[in-house]
């Protein structure tokens, strides 16, 4: 059972603007877009879970918001160049966070999905993004079944939909390109 306190409210109301920039992400068509609007989502989410008391997926939100920052100055810096240097950094950086936040096998669920999310944010493109957000959805939907946010639990089914939708439209518009 869930006690109601200012802090759970308080989560849960940030946990609506975190879903609600998420699912947009996934309608998004330029990579730079995705990456602003998903650091103000992660925001979100990282106080959302500090106040439910989540330490690993908070830790996971700090890689996310790192990760995001590096890509928007790499692909200035250097175009679609992929850095293998990179990946191995933020899968590092996952490894070393999930060492000091661990908290049962549940708290395990944002680690894996945190592992996808670089891997599809590190392809560069946004197909991969949206292709690989529908496992990483679904593991957030077991992190948040974990920390008994329910209003994750609700927008997490929600996005769930969303990326298979948005994923099912990026398909659409490459076949329309190659009409």
């Amino acid at each position: 059972m869930v006690d109601w306190t200012l802090e759970y409210t308080i989560s849960q109301i940030l946990i609506v603007f975190t879903y609600i920039l998420i699912a947009v992400t996934y309608f998004q068509k330029a990579r730079k877009n995705i990456l602003i609007t998903n650091i103000l989502a992660h925001i979100f989410q990282a106080t959302s879970l500090l106040l439910l008391g989540g330490l690993t997926g908070v830790a996971m939100n700090a890689v996310y918001l790192s990760l995001y920052v590096y890509c928007i100055i790499d692909d200035k810096k250097n175009g679609n160049k992929q850095n293998y240097f990179s990946l191995i950094f933020f899968l590092l950086m996952i490894t070393v966070l999930t060492i000091f936040t661990y908290d049962g096998f549940g708290s395990l669920l944002s680690v894996f999905a945190t592992s996808i999310s670089v891997l599809s944010v590190w392809q560069k493109t946004t197909k991969y993004y949206k292709l690989l957000g529908i496992p990483v959805s679904a593991l957030w939907l077991g992190y948040n079944i974990y920390i008994k946010s329910i209003f994750a639990i609700i927008l997490e089914s929600i996005l769930f939909i969303s990326t298979i939708v948005g994923y099912i439209l990026e398909i659409r518009r490459e076949k329309q390109k190659l009409k």
